[in-house]
């Protein structure tokens, strides 16, 4: 990496942890970006130039999120289901989603409805990246890589709601990490081997 390229990735760093400060202190929706470049020490349209939206100041790691589930795909072994993959890159997740830190991240999201619609947006752009790399790695058909992509990020959605769940009833630490990481893989499993098992239970096994 070049010194340019170097400068760049702190200054980018430097105002979302401004941003970050600013928004664990007051709260996402109390913060304007103005206020962002001044305590970053940088103008307004420099914010912009790293940071499309305000939304996107919170959701700085999105790009590395989205890099990780590139990731997966295309280091999938041979002979390696992408389930496996998916499932192996998320439990590796289950302790950051643990912490007394990610606590304070999953409450300023539960106080701001333009968090929760950006979170949405960010959903559908993750769908569309496993599309591409389903039918790009794998060579999927555009319709088996749509039906893929949406079970798999049913679940990466999933373990973030449960993780933001249990991190706003105050629970973190490893017994939170135990609970998230079961529920993690009990999902995989009726993913890996299909759901033709949830049946409804007889008469007989109900009375």
């Amino acid at each position: 990496m070049g010194l340019r390229e170097a400068k760049k990735l702190r200054t980018r760093q430097e105002i979302a942890d401004q941003a970050m400060r600013l928004f664990v202190e007051r709260g996402f929706d109390r913060v304007t970006v103005a206020e962002v470049a001044a305590a970053a020490n940088v103008s307004q349209k420099t914010v912009f130039n790293y940071f499309p939206t305000k939304e996107d100041l919170f959701f700085d790691e999105v790009p590395a999120r989205e890099a990780a589930l590139v990731e997966a795909i295309r280091s999938c072994d041979a002979g390696e289901s992408i389930v496996s993959a998916f499932r192996r890159m998320q439990v590796a997740e289950c302790g950051r989603l643990c912490t007394p830190s990610f606590a304070v991240f999953a409450r300023i999201i539960d106080e701001s409805a333009a968090l929760q619609a950006k979170e949405l947006e960010i959903m559908v752009r993750f769908n569309r990246v496993i599309v591409r790399e389903l039918r790009t790695v794998l060579g999927v058909d555009e319709r088996d890589a749509q039906i893929a992509a949406n079970l798999l990020l049913s679940i990466h959605w999933q373990l973030f709601r449960d993780a933001r769940a249990q991190a706003l009833a105050g629970k973190h630490g490893p017994r939170a990490e135990r609970a998230l990481r079961a529920d993690l893989e009990r999902a995989y499993d009726l993913l890996e081997h299909g759901l033709g098992g949830l049946t409804r239970p007889s008469a007989t096994a109900t009375a």
